[in-house]
């Protein structure tokens, strides 16, 4: 039966990289939605059409219900299908799959540019996916980005190789809480980096 685990856990490594993949395992049903939150927010702010992995429960006993994290992040889904994502549904034991929409309904609207014309890149971006993520974080605020994602990578056990990934799933949050909460970049970040240190102190 570990056999079997270990090769799903080998499966879902495969199917979504570090980056496409949440660990809530271990969360309270409040903590695991705001997360789950957050996360959907900024993925769909950075990748739209984008499938994800949500990790919900490791080692259940089979044909147990549902955690009341795992039940509480369900109705989120429910109330977001339509709107942030497409669909979503199990992917592996205790594991969902979820797809962002190629168009999420629920998220501020652009600015219009001066010239609404190509693919929206300027012309120092254009020809590459993105610039990194260095260029994107105002330079008094990329120490402590740097910091918080070091934060995360120690605590999800994640390779140091995948820092940018996480740099930028970190800017990312933190602009989409900017904008939520209607905060300033270094407030907003202030409150990630917060949020990061008690999850760290709480392991």
């Amino acid at each position: 039966m570990a056999g079997l685990s270990d090769l799903m856990r080998e499966y879902e490594r495969a199917r979504f990289p570090a980056h496409r993949r949440l660990d809530l395992h271990g969360e309270g049903p409040r903590v695991a939605r705001e997360r789950a939150l957050r996360w959907i927010q900024s993925r769909a702010h950075e990748a739209p059409g984008e499938e994800l992995l949500l990790i919900l429960e490791r080692g259940g006993r089979p044909g147990r219900g549902p955690s009341p994290a795992a039940s509480e992040v369900g109705r989120l889904l429910r109330d977001l299908e339509g709107k942030l994502i497409d669909w979503w549904q199990p992917f592996a034991p205790g594991s969902l799959a979820v797809r962002i929409a190629n168009e999420p309904n629920v998220l501020p609207l652009p600015r219009p540019s001066r010239r609404p014309t190509g693919d929206g890149r300027t012309e120092e971006t254009a020809g590459s996916a993105r610039p990194p993520p260095r260029l994107d974080i105002p330079p008094e605020l990329y120490e402590m980005a740097s910091r918080t994602a070091e934060l995360r990578i120690s605590r999800e056990g994640l390779s140091i190789g995948v820092l940018e990934v996480v740099l930028r799933e970190v800017w990312i949050e933190v602009q989409a809480l900017a904008m939520e909460r209607r905060l300033t970049f270094a407030a907003a970040l202030e409150d990630v980096f917060q949020a990061e240190t008690r999850k760290q102190l709480e392991m």
